[in-house]
């Protein structure tokens, strides 16, 4: 059971953190809502058996261990019927009582066999999703949005420690009840058909209230953890804002506080649930025993059946539906695994890269012919670009309203999305054909909001770049006007020690350092020169142009367009009617 959710790209993709109030209101209903479209009410994601070989080697382990759990539930019922048996025959004991300790021992011994595979199980997935994500993250063949970083926390976080009730406890239930029911009704039926009958007419009864039970269950699991995430998004944001909140006297504790209490009202209707739930199960599994053991006494009364054979029904009937009440029980507790799984599988499953050939060394001509992106939370296309081709060594912008697709553009360029339609050319060479770690080689890319790294001012510079040297960095630095820095100066990850004209700077100066030392001559600058006086933004723009690359440049300003060769125009999208 799961919901999808999918992340604008142009917010990952750029660095983009904080939202006005609306615009995160939609966000989290798109992405925590859109439940209903993904709802699976699938036990075990197949997804899942094929990533993971210890979920599979854990399921036949449950399997062959529930089989033994049969052959002993069965064994210990005969041992047991049989010594009453004799008791009200006033024969002499023989060795049962002994055989029926050895039974339990081994009953004990394989329970506590079955617990130890199931933690390590438990133990082993986890780590191996956890470092599956991590590598998928990194992957430059990756292909479509990443996932939100609140989503990751809370997947990677509380998610990851669901798995411990759905892997390690709910699975192995489930195991056992595949078997064990099945092995009671075959030795039941041997004895008296009668009673198996019963047991075979009521025991779907469980699995009717059961699938009845989880639908509803399902959403409010669904509700709970949303709210977990929603939460988990609204604390983040707050704090991306802190500073401008606390500037301008605004509060956040009600928010939060309202939201929590979302939360924690979403959590008790889960539970509350799950109680009474427990409590339908319990009562339908008493009932359906109570009716075979009305059947075997009504029969050994009639003298009908002997007492040892009807023993042995009695003392099995429970043994059948024991382990699907167990499932129902457990089936509460593993839904949180269960959607974190789920949605970790849906972080994993995305388009690839493919290409393989060689990206030119040099500038040459770039083609976009009848390009359309669509993304499923939008009613319009997020790019429609019919035709336009951008010549080596060109300098062109890409200028449009808001919602036009210029970011969508961007990340098409440097190969991180798709077109639906159509196709973007390198040199008459699809771009997707191109090995995506060679092309993003000859890419130095400036994007909205330049990320920084804990280190030096010249690690930040040569970031990228392991080949350049400080005297490199210290060109670089020279062009975009920081060269009165100093070079030691250790910058903070979160940016906030250097004004966001500085960090533009910076990433100005990484994306020199690319070109110059690092072979790039493709430039894509997204907003850079935002903050920068005219004369320098001519400076920075010139220097590339002296380079030689192919600069493509995201801007509204009037006088950066005046300094480029060519401008492209997009047009948002209209709604149809």
């Amino acid at each position: 059971m799961h919901w999808c959710s999918r992340q604008s790209l142009s917010d990952t993709r750029h660095g983009r953190t904080g939202y006005s109030v609306r615009e995160f209101q939609s966000r989290t209903f798109q992405t925590t809502f859109r439940r209903r479209d993904c709802l699976d009410l699938k036990p075990l994601d197949p997804r899942l058996l094929r990533r993971s070989r210890a979920v599979r080697r854990h399921l036949i382990s449950s399997v062959a261990l529930g089989a033994a759990t049969a052959v002993l539930v069965i064994a210990t019922s005969w041992f047991v019927a049989e010594l009453v048996a004799i008791r009200f025959a006033s024969s002499a004991l023989t060795a049962l009582p002994l055989a029926i300790l050895a039974a339990y021992l081994v009953r004990a011994v394989v329970a506590w066999v079955h617990g130890v595979i199931s933690e390590r199980a438990s133990t082993r997935v986890k780590e191996d999703l956890r470092n599956e994500v991590v590598d998928d993250l990194v992957d430059p063949r990756r292909l479509g949005p990443r996932p939100s970083s609140s989503q990751l926390i809370t997947l990677l976080g509380p998610g990851m420690n669901a798995f411990d009730g759905y892997i390690g406890r709910f699975l192995p239930q489930l195991g056992l009840a595949l078997v064990v029911p099945i092995a009671v009704i075959v030795a039941v039926g041997l004895t008296d058909p009668l009673s198996a009958l019963i047991i075979v007419l009521t025991l779907p009864l469980i699995g009717i209230f059961m699938a009845l039970v989880g639908l509803m269950t399902s959403d409010k699991v669904e509700r709970r953890w949303a709210a977990m995430e929603r939460l988990g998004r609204h604390f983040a944001d707050v704090l991306d804002g802190l500073i401008v909140f606390k500037v301008f006297g605004r509060r956040q504790e009600v928010g939060i506080k309202v939201i929590g209490h979302k939360h924690r009202r979403e959590s008790m209707a889960a539970l509350r649930i799950a109680f009474l739930s427990t409590f339908v199960l319990e009562l339908v599994a008493t009932i359906s025993v109570a009716l075979v053991a009305v059947s075997i006494g009504l029969r050994v009364v009639d003298g009908e059946l002997e007492l040892a054979p009807a023993m042995f029904v009695l003392l099995l009937a429970p043994e059948a539906y024991l382990p699907v009440r167990r499932v129902g029980i457990l089936f509460h507790d593993s839904q949180e695994g269960a959607t974190a799984a789920a949605q970790l599988l849906d972080v994993l499953e995305h388009p690839h890269h493919d290409g393989t050939i060689g990206a030119p060394s040099e500038p040459v001509a770039i083609s976009f012919n009848s390009v359309r992106v669509t993304y499923p939370e939008r009613t319009t296309p997020a790019l429609e670009l019919g035709s336009a081709r951008i010549e080596a060594g060109e300098k062109v912008a890409v200028f449009g309203p808001s919602g036009s697709g210029k970011s969508t553009a961007m990340s098409i360029l440097l190969g991180f999305e798709k077109p639906d339609e159509g196709a973007v050319t390198v040199a008459d060479t699809d771009l997707f054909q191109l090995d995506p770690a060679a092309w993003r080689k000859r890419i130095a890319w400036v994007p909205q909001v330049p990320r920084l790294v804990a280190g030096t001012l010249i690690e930040n510079i040569v970031l990228g770049t392991p080949e350049a040297t400080e005297a490199d960095a210290l060109t670089a630095m020279a062009d975009v006007g920081l060269d009165d820095f100093d070079t030691n100066r250790v910058l903070n990850e979160s940016s906030h020690d250097v004004s966001a004209g500085e960090r533009r700077r910076i990433a100005l100066a990484r994306a020199l350092v690319r070109v110059r030392v690092g072979g790039a001559w493709l430039v894509l600058l997204d907003e850079p020169t935002a903050g920068l006086d005219a004369e320098r933004e001519h400076q920075i723009v010139e220097a590339f142009s002296q380079l030689g690359t192919t600069l493509v440049l995201v801007s509204h300003r009037a006088e950066t367009l005046a300094m480029v060769d060519r401008v492209i125009s997009l047009t948002e999208s209209e709604v149809p009617a």
